[in-house]
């Protein structure tokens, strides 16, 4: 069976579902296939005739009694009458304590068994006259004595008769569910169990007085079956939840524990198979005695099933994840509150004697059909057992859809036949009228579930269109294709399969801006209208700039009419870094139905972080291929490039509360290889970034894009696993470079919340921390450079920035910065200017260092200048 993997998400907040791994399950030859459907048929046959005939002779039931105790004596050939209750109809008789009942009606107990005490028994109804021919200790003559029936106490009537026939079908939801496992995951050892499993809770409930009335040959095939599945009901529980779903902690330390019960509880049901019931072997029976004996078989049940309960909870709160309890957590739940009370009024009942009442009794049936319907739950909506999610219009689904049918077909005969069984005793009716009101009675309860079975259809639906994605293997992916795309329409065509695969939306277009700044919808659906980035609704979605769907926002097509006929349930705006239309994502419904949830929004604004900035490259490349194409001049070239690049830098700063701070980028050339950019990582934390590219012009700021492209991709995962973020970097960045080309890199991670900066130095310049309480603190190096190494190892560090602190990150454009002879500016001078400006702000600290760096290096710039500066608040 497959192991169930949750892996992080990229997107920030995201609680991403879990991605089953392929099965490594072994293909079943055909053979082996053929003998296990033929011992599934097999097996389910007689389970179905067990299950049949236990509800037909439970109804056969009749409430009558003489008002004596009796037991069997002599081998079946007597019954002895321990007691007779004072004014009862024995007592009217005439029957005595010490009596011997030797025929009924005439038949003769020596000749045809005790049987015939309890078919008479059955068949009997209240004023119904029995005759007994009974021995007296004492005489030698058999005397025939007269005993009118009487109907019980307990025997129901009105609702308590409809609340009985009702529980009385218990064995039908076992039935469907086990079965459906098991011919659905028909080489699955642990469907097989399951229904083992549920063909002996059918057994649990008493055999009824009425199987004396079947023929000899169907009631010692019930009596044996039943026998032989409530032995191993205790150890089948055990079985099964100490390796569902995995091995439990128990079971890997007594692995031998659930075969020994096994064993155990088939020998004591095979010891009872002529009364239908646990018995202890006579060999534990004359050794022990009688009583001994029954109490072990007792212990071994109970404690048997305790031990299931064990197996079960030590599995559901050691799960390796969250996932895993929550796919185990609804049968655990369902089978303890289904369980427990049944166990613990048996318990009482086998050990103390304690006597069920008919509600409780009722309650108990009532509480146990929690559990089939906790795993049938389970199996649908969280796949415990693998059962493989189906695809609308294969023919898997029609047979579900059809199952379901045939399901609700079953259900309805059920409904009717019950209904008017109901009626015939209540009403005392004739056979055919009760069914023919049931049937309409039927008919009309069907018209009133018609709007739910149309909802379990829909559910149906829903339970196998749900399928898992990895959003950082989506977003990967997109960050490695990007860098081969140059065409648009391309980049919308990878956006398109993407989502499709990830969400399964009924329909999804991809809208892309033209040269004249309209959306215009994918070929082939052309016939949709373009669409004015000016109109009300997408403007009002500008301002969201974050996916909006319906349940969030209302109905979208009266946001954009023109969408009307693609039915839009979701809208993503792809927004270039100052807010200009890119692209839109127009979304239709899910096939499954399921409104689009907050990890597909998520993934989706991160699928559109990744595509803006994809988009935006390939339109400014384009642009910039226009440019050169048309003028040939190097001018007008670097122009372009400096344009590109300055839309790469940040264009806002995220807002903080502990920290002012502010940044620059001063080119020695038209464009250059520095970089920085504040990151918004969410939940008050800014990532501060500082690279510097070897390489000056066009050559650094190519790979300054790329380095910048590979940190947007991914910088979600910053705040996570800092070094790991930083390594993917590392790998991205030598997979696509030269190996001559490397980058100095900061990165720093700051918690408005705590002051904490957590921080990673790639071979970069130490920035500097002037604390506001005096002396100055180098932030060294954690890790070599960038884009050299392919095994590359980084570690991280954590700062504090306190009131009054000063943080100032640069490159070596700042300090190395030259004067008419030739002296270096050098890092006392920024010491210096960090101590004698501390009361000043960020961006006046920033202008004054820029400033005297100027001042002190007038000529020509040799260098790019790159500084952020940060003054603790």
């Amino acid at each position: 069976m497959a192991q169930t993997v949750v892996r992080p998400a990229l997107n920030k907040g995201a609680a991403l579902r879990p991605v089953r791994e392929p099965s490594s399950k072994s293909i079943v030859p055909f053979r082996s296939r053929a003998l296990l459907t033929f011992l599934a048929l097999l097996f389910a046959a007689a389970t179905i005739t067990y299950s049949v005939g236990w509800m037909y002779y439970y109804r056969l039931r009749s409430f009558v009694e003489l008002g004596i105790d009796n037991q069997v004596i002599q081998n079946g050939k007597a019954e002895l009458i321990r007691s007779v209750l004072p004014n009862s109809p024995a007592e009217t008789a005439g029957l005595k304590a010490g009596d011997e009942i030797v025929a009924v009606n005439g038949q003769s107990l020596a000749v045809q068994g005790a049987t015939v005490v309890l078919a008479t028994w059955a068949r009997g109804r209240p004023g119904e006259t029995v005759v007994l021919t009974i021995r007296r200790p004492g005489q030698d003559q058999f005397v025939d004595i007269r005993a009118t029936f009487r109907q019980t106490k307990d025997a129901p009537t009105g609702i308590r008769l409809v609340a009985a026939q009702i529980t009385g079908s218990f064995p039908v939801l076992f039935l469907v569910v086990g079965l459906s496992v098991l011919f659905l995951r028909i080489d699955d050892p642990h469907a097989w169990r399951l229904a083992v499993l549920f063909a002996c809770f059918v057994t649990v409930s008493d055999v009824p007085d009425a199987y004396a009335l079947a023929p000899a040959g169907l009631r010692e095939f019930l009596l044996a079956y039943r026998s032989i599945f409530l032995g191993l009901t205790a150890p089948l529980f055990l079985f099964l939840f100490s390796l569902f779903p995995v091995p439990s902690p128990l079971d890997r330390r007594l692995p031998w524990i659930k075969w020994a019960a096994t064993a155990v509880g088939l020998t004591i049901g095979l010891s009872g198979v002529r009364i239908g019931d646990l018995r202890p072997p006579p060999l534990f029976s004359d050794a022990l005695g009688p009583r001994i004996a029954h109490n072990l078989v007792l212990a071994f049940v109970y404690g048997t099933v305790c031990l299931g309960f064990v197996s079960l909870a030590w599995n559901f709160l050691k799960a390796e994840s969250a996932q895993a309890r929550r796919k185990i957590r609804v049968v655990f739940w369902g089978t303890v509150v289904g369980i427990t009370p049944a166990v613990l009024a048996r318990a009482a009942a086998d050990v103390f004697g304690y006597r069920i009442p008919f509600w409780e009794d009722m309650a108990d049936v009532a509480l146990l059909s929690l559990m089939p319907l906790s795993f049938a739950y389970a199996v649908v909506k969280h796949q415990v057992l693998e059962i493989p999610a189906l695809l609308r219009r294969s023919a898997r689904y029609v047979l579900v859809r059809r199952g379901f049918a045939v399901l609700l077909l079953l259900l309805a005969i059920s409904v009717n036949v019950l209904l008017g069984i109901g009626l015939s005793q209540i009403f005392r009716l004739h056979p055919a009228m009760a069914m023919s009101i049931g049937g309409g009675l039927g008919i009309a309860l069907a018209w009133i579930a018609a709007p739910a079975v149309r909802r379990g259809t829909q559910r149906i639906d829903r339970s196998f269109f749900r399928e898992a994605y990895d959003a950082r293997v989506i977003l990967q992916e997109l960050a490695q294709s990007v860098r081969s795309i140059s065409v648009k329409e391309e980049m919308a065509q990878l956006v398109h399969d993407k989502l499709a695969m990830a969400l399964h939306p009924q329909a999804l277009s991809v809208y892309l801006c033209d040269r004249e700044g309209m959306l215009t919808p994918p070929i082939g659906m052309l016939s949709l209208p373009r669409l004015s980035p000016s109109a009300e609704g997408l403007e009002q979605l500008a301002r969201i700039a974050e996916p909006a769907d319906s349940s969030t926002y209302g109905e979208l097509s009266s946001l954009l009419p023109e969408l009307a006929s693609v039915r839009p349930e979701c809208l993503v705006p792809v927004l270039s870094r100052s807010g200009e239309w890119l692209a839109l994502i127009v979304l239709g419904p899910k096939l499954s139905d399921e409104p689009y949830s907050r990890e597909d929004k998520q993934l989706l604004g991160s699928v559109a972080s990744q595509a803006a900035l994809a988009l935006e490259s390939i339109s400014l490349a384009e642009q910039m291929a226009a440019r050169m194409e048309a003028d040939r001049r190097v001018q007008q070239e670097m122009q372009i490039a400096r344009t590109v690049q300055s839309k790469l830098l940040p264009q806002h700063s995220p807002p903080l509360t502990t920290l002012d701070y502010a940044g620059t980028c001063i080119q020695a050339r038209a464009v250059g290889g520095d970089y920085y950019d504040f990151l918004d990582l969410g939940g008050g934390r800014v990532g501060f970034v500082l690279a510097d590219i070897a390489g000056k012009g066009i050559s650094g700021a190519l790979l300054m894009a790329n380095l910048q492209a590979s940190l947007r991709s991914m910088y979600a995962l910053a705040d996570r696993d800092l070094p790991q973020f930083l390594s993917s970097v590392n790998r991205l960045f030598v997979k696509n470079t030269e190996t001559s080309h490397y980058a100095t890199m900061f990165f720093g991670v700051y918690d408005d919340h705590t002051r904490k900066l957590l921080y990673a130095n790639c071979g970069h310049n130490p920035p500097l921390v002037s604390r506001a309480a005096g002396g100055i603190d180098r932030l060294t190096a954690t890790a070599t450079v960038l884009g050299l190494f392919e095994a590359w190892e980084c570690s991280s560090r954590e700062t504090e920035l306190r009131s009054g602190d000063i943080l100032a990150i640069y490159t070596d454009g700042v300090t190395e910065a030259a004067s008419a002879d030739e002296e270096e500016f050098g890092e006392e001078r920024l010491v210096s200017l960090l101590q004698t400006n501390s009361a000043s702000t960020a961006d006046g600290l920033l202008k004054k260092i820029l400033g005297s760096v100027q001042q002190f290096s007038p000529g020509e710039q040799g260098d790019d200048i790159t500084l952020v500066v940060a003054i603790g608040q």
